[in-house]
């Protein structure tokens, strides 16, 4: 069919088609990239709130005595969750600014940590939001 008769009858031509499957993978890219961008943005304030955490810990410790003192290792093993969630996205970024010039092998590594970073995203928010918890339980309690 020509372009003209493709006009004619409402359908894409074979070069509309190809520009639109351009467009589609520059918003595929675009999101990928926004996705990491509020990973990023995310876990930022998860570990401000997990460092606003370990001082709160610090000052309950401090103000009552029946808040016991190993309970300051909570959001400390927290905090090294977090650290080595850094660290993954570290290592993760390093082989996507090489991605063209790795092999084969370093390219399938790279989708591993991909996957295996965002479930420790996800445990290191559910981790954080736990020791945000045991904080509440440790302030509301009477002893």
């Amino acid at each position: 069919m020509t372009d003209e008769e493709c006009r004619e009858l409402g359908i894409m031509t074979d070069q509309e088609l190809k520009e639109m499957d351009q467009r589609f993978e520059r918003m595929e890219e675009t999101g990928i990239a926004d996705t990491q961008k509020y990973f990023d943005r995310m876990h930022d304030k998860v570990f401000s709130l997990n460092n606003l955490l370990i001082a709160a810990y610090f000052a309950l410790i401090a103000f009552r005595k029946d808040v016991p003192s190993w309970s300051l290792v909570i959001p400390t093993l927290n905090s090294v969750l977090l650290l080595f969630v850094d660290y993954r996205m570290l290592l993760r970024a390093r082989l996507q600014a090489n991605i063209t010039k790795i092999g084969e092998r370093d390219r399938e590594r790279y989708g591993s940590i991909q996957t295996g970073t965002n479930l420790y995203s996800l445990l290191s928010i559910y981790s954080t939001i736990a020791v945000l918890l045991f904080f509440g339980y440790f302030l509301l309690s009477n002893r």
